[in-house]
């Protein structure tokens, strides 16, 4: 009886070696072919073996070959094998594992006896096989401290206990040739000179030693990435790299653009400067070079001077810190125009916008386009509040025009005035956050949009090309006098349109005392010659004694911050006029000696915001950029939020939470230049 017993305790034995054997060549068969084979091979002897012993009427132990030893021979196969193997129990326990697996770095620093819930967080456990092997999952993907494996799970029983077994496959290789891969891809990367023309105005010889200089300094630039740099039209380059030498290009911040401007400035007063489109897009090289070319575009939108690579979240830019110089050519403005007239003359109905909170610029800029839409006798609307306060003076001068008689419509309306043959433009905004109708943008079949701020995001697909977006202007009302120009035969311009899109000049430029060029002079010779007074322009824009009085509160209230950033706040009360009071304070604190920037924090109905100003020496927009805002190099703002990540959230209307947030913001843009003693 008892060597019957013993009999059938072998043959199970035996039935259990071999069914263990097929579950891990079953296994290793998708990770690991060759080891898999090994395995078939030694499971096909010892059934050889069995079969013939079996017949001869003897069993393992008569062959002397025990169960003990046979399990011995199964079990030195699989430590053979050069994967990591393990089998955990329902208790967690590892139960038995083989010297590849004991080799992993994770393994070696623990007791293997405190259980399989102690390694590599936890994975290991019996519940997250369970749950992997339940989920069909193909395998487990683990990293250790200098491996990456992908991990077969696969059940076990015996004697009625569960286990999990796993063979760990390694995927170093593949990692390996992936990285190679993705380093070796080919980066496209072009590179314009923003103001060779701009700084010829001094000295003709200046454009070839300029270009020469800057040609000299991209070739080296080039060098230290193994890139190929080629001038494909006269100051226009484009360049190929590997991917491997982008992230060194985004660690020092693309320093090329500095290098460029710093030795421009030993044989010229006006900086030249480049700006740089890059695309981290996969694809076709036609792929990259086109979405190259857009990063480029925008960032000559923003206002040029830096560097724009556009990832799969979005674009991010780098410099910005040199003021770009105002171009001296129309082209742009007379594109603008034959495509205004060209839209124009198709539609059914125009709907002219501009901001929330419009300003004079705004609204100048929107009563200058219209003329536009009157030469080609269609209807249009304004989007604006005509009770308005901030603009109440400039829709009074014209109200008795019947042109403008009801023109001037809320969001609501206009939104029942859009058709699909409804021509959208939009002047003095290019956010659509901040578009007077948001709705009717987001709705719109056909967009044009002119604006002198740099552009926050890139605009949607029902936006015209090309729009005029030039962050180099003084103001909107610049950008439409031009337009107005290339336009309108003499003295169709009444003098009191001419005065409303001075004042807007006026106001944007503080009076020609920021953001001027030979261009915006022009724009006001021509309002001159219009009717123009800039003595007239100047009271549509007056201060009331309520409004001097705000005015003086802010200044009272400054604090100076590192020396040369003057900071203010108005929270007495939440009026519209709130945001002309915050920016003619903001305006008057940047004029004091030694200020170089000035922030005003001002309480609106939606929560705080803030109104920056610059001397020059400042790019107050990369300031409100971190603070969810826009603008342009010396004038920006910003609707104060709370940030998670990258993404801004609910309004900030606490003063000293909203402090704090931009004090961090001008330490944050401060910070390089204090780390490289500038």
């Amino acid at each position: 009886m008892k060597r019957t017993n013993r009999s059938n305790k072998g043959n199970i034995y035996q039935i259990g070696a071999l069914i263990a054997l097929a579950a891990v060549a079953f296994a290793l068969f998708f990770v690991d072919k060759i080891s898999c084979l090994i395995v078939i091979a030694g499971a096909a002897v010892y059934g050889c073996v069995m079969f013939i012993l079996r017949k001869n009427g003897k069993n393992s132990f008569q062959s002397g070959i025990d169960s003990q030893g046979m399990s011995q021979l199964v079990s030195s196969m699989i430590e053979d094998i050069d994967s990591p193997v393990m089998i955990v129990t329902e208790q967690n326990k590892i139960i038995w594992c083989n010297d590849e697996f004991l080799s992993l770095t994770e393994v070696s620093q623990h007791h293997i006896t405190s259980g399989a819930n102690s390694l590599f967080n936890g994975r290991l456990s019996y519940s997250n096989l369970k749950t992997a092997y339940n989920e069909y999952a193909d395998y487990i993907p683990m990293e250790t401290e200098d491996s990456f494996f992908e991990v077969k799970v696969f059940p076990l029983e015996y004697s009625s206990q569960r286990m999990y077994g796993t063979v760990w496959y390694s995927k170093d290789n593949e990692k390996r040739l992936k990285k190679d891969l993705d380093d070796s891809a080919v980066r496209v990367a072009y590179i314009v000179i923003d103001n060779t023309n701009e700084v010829t105005q001094e000295v003709q010889e200046n454009r070839h030693y300029g270009s020469a200089t800057v040609n000299m300094l991209l070739s080296e630039w080039a060098k230290n990435f193994s890139a190929i740099l080629t001038e494909y039209d006269r100051d226009k380059y484009v360049m190929q790299f590997e991917n491997r030498f982008l992230q060194k290009m985004i660690d020092t911040k693309f320093d090329i653009l500095d290098k460029v401007v710093e030795a421009s400035l030993d044989e010229s007063s006006v900086p030249i400067t480049i700006s740089i489109g890059v695309s981290t897009q996969f694809g076709t090289l036609s792929e990259k070079r086109d979405a190259a070319q857009n990063a480029l575009k925008s960032a000559l939108q923003r206002g040029g001077a830096m560097a724009v690579v556009r990832t799969e979240n979005g674009e991010d830019s780098y410099g910005g810190k040199t003021k770009a110089v105002q171009r001296q050519t129309k082209i742009r403005s007379r594109l603008c125009k034959d495509l205004l007239f060209s839209e124009i003359s198709k539609c059914s109905n125009v709907i002219i916008m501009g901001h929330m909170r419009p300003d004079f610029d705004s609204i100048a800029s929107n009563i200058g386009i219209s003329k536009l839409v009157q030469m080609q006798n269609k209807d249009f609307c304004i989007v604006a509040d005509k009770n308005d306060k901030n603009i109440s003076k400039i829709i009074e001068s014209i109200a008795d025009f019947p042109e403008y008689k009801n023109v001037f419509v809320d969001a609501v309306y206009a939104q029942e005035l859009l058709t699909p043959d409804t021509l959208v433009i939009i002047t003095d905004a290019s956010n659509p956050e901040l578009f007077a109708a948001r709705g009717v943008y987001e709705n719109a079949s056909k967009v044009i949009v002119i604006d002198h701020h740099a552009i926050k995001e890139t605009l949607g697909g029902q936006v015209l090309q090309p729009s005029n977006i030039d962050p180099t202007a003084s103001s909107a009302s610049e950008l439409v006098t031009e337009i107005l120009e290339l336009s309108m035969y003499p003295n169709l311009l009444r003098p009191e349109e001419a005065q409303i899109l001075l004042a807007g000049i006026l106001l944007d430029t503080q009076f020609f005392s920021r953001d001027t060029g030979t261009r915006t002079y022009s724009a006001c010779i021509y309002l001159k010659n219009a009717g123009a007074e800039a003595v007239k322009a100047k009271t549509l824009f007056k201060s009331n004694m309520k409004q001097f009085r705000e005015v003086v509160k802010i200044e009272q209230r400054m604090e100076v911050y590192r020396e040369i950033f003057a900071i203010s706040s108005y929270m007495d009360c939440s009026t519209p006029e709130n945001k002309v009071t915050a920016s003619k304070a903001a305006d008057s604190l940047v004029e004091i000696e030694g200020i170089s920037a000035s922030f005003v924090l001002y309480l609106m109905d939606d929560g705080i915001n803030l109104s920056a100003r610059s001397d020059g020496t400042i790019n107050v927009i990369n300031i409100a950029k971190m603070l969810g805002g826009g603008g342009h190099f010396q004038s920006a703002g910003a609707l104060l939020k709370y940030k998670n990540g990258n993404t801004f959230g609910e309004p900030i209307r606490d003063l000293d939470t909203a402090m704090d947030i931009l004090r961090r913001a001008i330490d944050d843009y401060i910070g390089d230049d204090m780390k490289e003693g500038k």
